[in-house]
């Protein structure tokens, strides 16, 4: 298997594996913990899930009542956003065709 075969199968494998929503706040929100951590954290997980902040509060502090398929919802977000991250450190391009399929 190439070396490029065996990356794009990891990713495959990556884009399936659950990511709770306190690991992608603690990967994605500036923030720091404390006083205000947690209202920034809802409105970050509202923005990747396209869910309302008002539905993220009703999961919980530990957002222990969230629906599994959000697992899934923020595995792809935290995806994207390492490849919005390496696109402006100018480590990728995406290229305009790409935007178009």
């Amino acid at each position: 298997m190439s070396e490029i075969s065996s990356h794009l199968h990891r990713l495959d494998q990556l884009r399936y594996l659950p990511m709770e929503p306190t690991d992608y706040c603690e990967r994605w929100v500036t923030a720091e913990s404390g006083k205000g951590y947690l209202k920034v954290c809802i409105n970050v997980l509202a923005e990747a899930t396209g869910l309302s902040p008002g539905t993220i509060k009703n999961w919980g502090t530990d957002f222990h009542r969230r629906p599994q398929y959000v697992l899934r919802l923020l595995r792809q977000a935290d995806l994207l956003n390492q490849i919005k991250a390496l696109e402006q450190a100018g480590h990728l391009t995406i290229s305009e065709d790409s935007l178009r399929d």
